[in-house]
Formats: C-alpha cells, sequence, structure tokens
C-alpha cells in the first residue's frame, strides 16, 4: 500500500535539501553540519536526505547500466550518439572523465554524508528512544548501502565516518577497512531495525531487519566469503517474511510493490506537488515507439541463454509483434537487437493519470528472494552444503516452469563444478535485465573470458577491449582527483 508518508520520506527530500544537478557543483554542501537537529522532526528531515540518493542508485536510474556492460544488452537509445556515455561502459573503454564513473561517485558519497549526518546528529536529540533508535539503524544500513555500491565499483576508498569529512580530503583507504565499515553497519542495523511484517503500511519501503540480513550476505558473497555468506542468507530464509510470488511476470507490476518477494525496494508514488521527483526506469527503457527512450536492449545471447521452453523468456523479453501482458501490440522501435525490456514494460493500467510514464509510482526493486536463492545456492555449494544448494535452486525453478511438467527439470548434480555452472547459468535468466549481471562476471572472476568471447562469437566490440586486472573496477573521476590536489591515486590503467 502507497502512502503519502513514504512519499514525502523520498520524494520531499529534493525539496528540503535540493539534490540537484549534482555534477555540476560540489554534491555536500546541501546540508550544513552546524545547522540545529534539537526535534524529532528534524531527525526525520535529515533520514528522508539520506534516502533521498537512493532516487539514482548506482549512477543513472532505469537504464540497466550493469547489464549493458555486460553480455545482456546493447545501449540502445534513439540512435549511437544518445547517452554516448555509455558506449565506453558497453565496450570496456571507460576513462576517467566519464559521466556515469562521474554521478556514481559523487552520488554515492553524497548518500554517505547524508547518513554520517543521521547517525553524528541525532543521537543527542531528546526524542522517543525506540523511534531515535530505529532512524540510528537506517542510517547505518544506508551508509553501508551506499559504500557497498562504491566498493564494488572502484575498490579502495576514503573511509568517511564523520560528517564534516569529504572525499576530497582522504587518501584511500584499502577496501578491507571499506567492508569492515559496511559489515558493522549492516550488523547494527540487523540488530535494531523492525522485521518487515512489523512496519505500518505507513513505513513500508524503509530499510528491514531482513534488508540488514541480505545485504550481509550480499556483501560477504561479493568478497568470496562463502561461509558467512551462507549463515547470513539462511537467516533470512528461515525469517519466514518472505517468499516467492508465485506468477513470475507479477514481481514487475506495480501490484507487487512491497510483495512478499521484496527485499529492498525504491518506492515511487506520483503528486501533483513533487513533479519535479521523476521515476525513470520505465521511459528509459520503454520502446522509442511506445512511450520511451529504447536504452538497453538485450542482446541474442541473452535470449539464447534460456532453456528451450523456460516462460521467463517471454516475461523478460519482447520483440516486435508480439502481444504484451495488457493486450497491446508491442512496437520495439529503432531497437539495436529487436529486442526490448519485458520487466520495465509500462501495463497501460500503470500509467499515471498525467499521461507521462516519468510519474509513474512502479517501485524499482532493488533485491528480491528470489535473487536471495540463488545467492544461497551458489554460497552452500562452494562450502558443500549441496542438497541445501540444491533445493534453494530448484525452488526458483520450480516457481519459473509455471506448473508446467516438461519444462525445466529439477538440477541433480552433485558434482561441484557442474551444479556451480548450472546456479551460475539460472542467476543470468532469474535476474537478466536487473541491472547485476556486470557485478556477478566481476565478482565470480570471469569477466574477461565471458566477454571476450562474446565479442568474438558475435564480432562485436562488447567485450573484446576487457583488459584483466584493470577493467574490474571503474576509474576515480578526474574532477575528483583534480578537487582532491592529488589525494586520490586513480585506479591502475585509467
Amino acid at each position: 500500500m502507497k502512502t503519502l508518508k513514504y512519499l514525502l520520506f523520498l520524494s520531499s527530500t529534493s525539496l528540503l535539501l535540493g539534490c540537484g544537478d549534482f555534477l555540476d557543483k560540489q554534491p555536500l554542501g546541501e546540508m550544513s553540519v552546524e545547522s540545529a537537529f534539537s526535534t524529532a522532526n528534524d531527525a526525520n528531515k535529515a533520514l528522508m536526505a539520506a534516502y533521498n540518493p537512493l532516487l539514482n542508485y548506482q549512477g543513472m536510474s532505469g537504464y540497466s547500466i550493469y547489464d549493458i556492460a555486460a553480455d545482456n544488452s546493447e545501449k540502445g537509445g534513439e540512435g549511437p550518439s544518445d547517452g554516448g556515455y555509455f558506449n565506453e561502459i558497453a565496450y570496456s573503454t571507460l576513462t576517467s572523465t566519464n559521466t556515469i564513473a562521474t554521478q556514481v561517485w559523487r552520488n554515492s558519497f553524497l548518500g554517505v554524508r547524508r547518513a554520517n549526518i543521521v547517525i553524528e546528529k541525532v543521537p543527542p536529540i531528546e526524542m522517543d528512544e525506540n523511534e531515535k533508535k530505529q532512524i540510528l539503524a537506517e542510517g547505518r544500513f544506508l551508509r553501508a548501502l551506499y559504500y557497498f555500491n562504491l566498493v564494488t565499483l572502484y575498490g579502495d576508498l576514503p573511509l568517511i565516518d564523520k560528517a564534516e569529512q569529504i572525499e576530497q580530503e582522504l587518501e584511500r583507504s584499502p577496501k578491507s577497512q571499506i567492508y569492515d565499515l559496511i559489515i558493522d553497519d549492516l550488523e547494527y542495523a540487523s540488530s535494531n531495525l523492525l522485521s518487515k511484517s512489523e512496519l505500518k503500511d505507513s513505513e513500508l519501503g524503509k530499510a528491514t531487519k531482513g534488508a540488514a540480513e541480505a545485504y550481509l550476505g550480499k556483501v560477504y558473497l561479493y568478497m568470496g566469503d562463502f561461509a558467512n555468506a551462507e549463515i547470513w542468507l539462511k537467516r533470512v530464509m528461515e525469517s519466514g517474511e518472505y517468499s516467492l510470488t508465485p506468477k513470475y511476470y507479477d514481481i514487475f507490476s506495480v501490484e507487487s510493490d512491497f510483495g512478499r518477494e521484496n527485499i529492498f525496494e525504491i518506492n515511487y508514488i506520483y503528486d501533483a506537488q513533487f513533479t519535479t521527483t521523476t521515476n525513470l526506469s520505465q521511459l528509459r527503457q520503454g520502446s522509442t515507439a511506445m512511450y520511451g527512450y529504447g536504452f538497453a536492449n538485450p542482446t541474442q545471447d541473452l535470449v539464447d541463454a534460456f532453456e528451450p521452453g523456460d516462460p521467463r523468456l517471454n516475461h523478460t523479453i519482447y520483440k516486435q509483434g508480439d502481444v504484451m501482458p495488457d493486450g497491446v501490440i508491442a512496437d520495439v522501435g529503432i531497437s539495436e537487437t529487436g529486442y526490448m525490456n519485458k520487466k520495465a514494460y509500462l501495463l497501460e493500467s500503470e500509467f499515471p493519470v498525467t499521461g507521462d510514464a516519468r510519474h509513474s509510482d512502479k517501485n524499482e526493486l532493488l533485491y528480491r528472494y528470489g535473487m536471495l536463492l540463488l545467492w544461497y545456492a551458489e554460497a552452500a555449494n562452494e562450502i558443500g552444503k549441496t542438497q541445501d544448494a540444491l533445493k534453494a535452486l530448484n525452488d526458483v525453478r520450480a516457481r519459473a516452469r509455471e506448473g508446467k511438467s516438461n519444462v525445466l527439470p529439477n538440477v541433480t548434480t552433485t558434482n561441484k563444478e557442474e551444479l556451480r555452472q548450472a546456479i551460475w547459468h539460472e542467476q543470468r535468466v532469474e535476474y537478466a535485465m536487473e541491472n547485476i549481471r556486470y557485478f556477478d562476471l566481476i565478482r565470480q572472476k570471469r569477466a574477461g573470458t565471458v566477454l571476450r568471447a562474446y565479442a568474438q562469437k558475435y564480432n562485436s566490440n562488447k567485450g573484446k577491449n576487457f583488459r584483466d586486472g584493470i577493467n574490474e573496477l571503474f576509474p576515480i573521476p578526474q574532477t575528483e582527483i583534480d578537487l582532491s590536489q592529488g589525494k586520490l591515486k586513480q585506479n591502475p590503467g585509467f
């Protein structure tokens, strides 16, 4: 259920603190640390500000950048020059002046800064102690989330844990120290946040105990610590708070906002008072011939990755002439590949009253239970819990087959390498076009192998320039190095 309270929770922040165009100015000056913090209302405003950068989480929200960076998607758009900075991502030719690399860095550190304000300024306020505990736990969760985004993309980072610090004044700390901070924050959050089932309707979308535990599992997975990943992911599974949505395509409908599968999501709702806060996911990945900008065109390689008869293919990708779920005949416009992302499709019944897709109140789902089960399966397999891994994997496949007994048979192999490959395959098709593929390839240490093979198979620029030991990270933005007067050092190879 959507509520005005949570609309204000995210949307009004742009008015309170003016996120603005942070590419053109310092992102840290919107809220002075000398500002008075004396009431519970002040604390909640600061927390709203800390959530706001999620509206642009991981860079430019809605473009499925990390499918474009991998073998799942071509850039698309309205022509080769439209969003040209995505070509550098798609072709592994990133430079230190790339718009996306700069925006991800600044937006994420904006989030860190605002979370630090909450963590530092809320404790002295005289207010209800339970409310204060929740606010502080949410602040710690958000700082961890922003830093997790940063460390996976840039490696070593300035470690900022005080409100008055800015990243240009500090040298980069080893990523091991960043991970220590992330884990400490998430453990604190998991011990102090409410479970999803304990939230009021007006609070849905806030960070929860389950979300903190789920991200702890994900963090350990990305670190290659499979034993701890298995522990934390299993806690979420045993909590009873989440389950698989019975019908796969329903996951991506407005009706499933805050649904049983959703672990953490960004809440959107249109209100005429807040027209400057927009939801661009559906617009950016909508067909140019229907209502959108045409970005993120699924590749033939992704289409071919689905097993014969897998219903998820038709729930994930559409082509010219397909009948969409709302009866509309699909027109993919000038898609580079002839395909578009159906998960981002806006049904006619979901269209906002303004007729403008950017006012959609369809949430952006960042973490769902289907992902968690497959990450658990991966971790369990790596530490020898084969039967547990098989059960989690086959639970996902059982939902996917939609009652059809002749497709997607259970995986039965107990060979560790064969099961690893089966899990990796299932990850690709289960959450295809959900902005994760690039991170899987990087953390599994096979990005170069997969992408160069793609380039050779399709005689494509995508992947052929990937350099092992270099392109696993983004470059540090040159503007930030310049502002630091050399304190920040560039990643190798850029």
